[in-house]
């Protein structure tokens, strides 16, 4: 097998070669490239690998800039330091990915399902691009709050969750003090970390960290139990209850 190595720290890439030689001592090592450029230009001129290990993060920009600008049709097992929400995104396109830094035995996993599914694959640039943009995204820091004539903000990270009543909604914060915001929660649900709040329903959206208890409850759907307590019962609408088990899941 002929390998591609795509990865701009030296370490990194010598501890990469050393492993996969320890693994798959008949595995060819094509060379080491350390930018989108070279990379670019090495793939236009030469055979494709039959596998490329391959960082996000280069010495001259972003690598799904190489997927844009030729096509890719070697599987990949992706190297990155990102954390566990942007990794998962990663099945979509690539074969495997690889967390730094690097575990003999994850490695073992990804070589297992590469000689497993050993075929051409074509990495989508679009779903490359949009997790790109989903992980470079900032997400609200702090919300601004209105009490009588002043304003203030509350800090997302002392949010417990959110209600809304009629035309209004509401922050409910750890400490339990409640606030009047002016976002609906269609706005402020496209402002928070979804790895840290889930909507369950229409008029509710909940912090990881404020459930304490979870019951199912009649029509199929599902009860919880907040911190700070919440007077009205916080039920999990039927059409959620599976993507909220997923979330508590990942």
């Amino acid at each position: 097998m002929k390998v591609l190595i795509i990865e701009d720290e030296l370490p990194g890439a010598r501890r990469l070669v050393s492993l996969i030689q320890q693994l798959e001592p008949s595995w060819s090592i094509l060379t080491i490239l350390d930018e989108v450029n070279s990379a670019v230009e090495w793939l236009a001129t030469n055979p494709a690998p039959d596998l490329i290990f391959m960082d996000i993060q280069l010495a001259d920009g972003f690598s799904f800039e190489i997927f844009e600008r030729h096509q890719v049709v070697s599987p990949v097992v992706f190297v990155t330091a990102f954390d566990q929400y942007a990794i998962n995104a990663f099945r979509v396109n690539g074969l495997d990915y690889l967390l730094k830094p690097i575990q003999l035995d994850l490695l073992q996993a990804s070589i297992d399902r590469f000689k497993a599914t050993h075929v051409k694959n074509v990495v989508h640039i679009n779903q490359l691009s949009d997790l790109f943009k989903q992980r470079t995204e900032r997400f609200k820091e702090r919300f601004l709050i209105k009490s009588g004539e002043d304003l203030s903000f509350v800090r997302t990270s002392e949010i417990a969750y959110f209600l809304s009543t009629a035309s209004y909604s509401f922050i409910v914060t750890i400490s339990g003090g409640r606030y009047l915001v002016d976002l609906t929660m269609d706005e402020i649900e496209k402002e928070l970390d979804p790895a840290k709040f889930f909507r369950i329903n229409r008029g509710q959206i909940v912090g990881l960290d404020c459930i304490t208890r979870i019951t199912n409850f009649f029509n199929n759907r599902l009860k919880l139990e907040l911190n700070p307590v919440e007077k009205e019962d916080t039920i999990v609408s039927r059409s959620r209850v599976k993507p909220f088990k997923e979330w508590l899941n990942q």
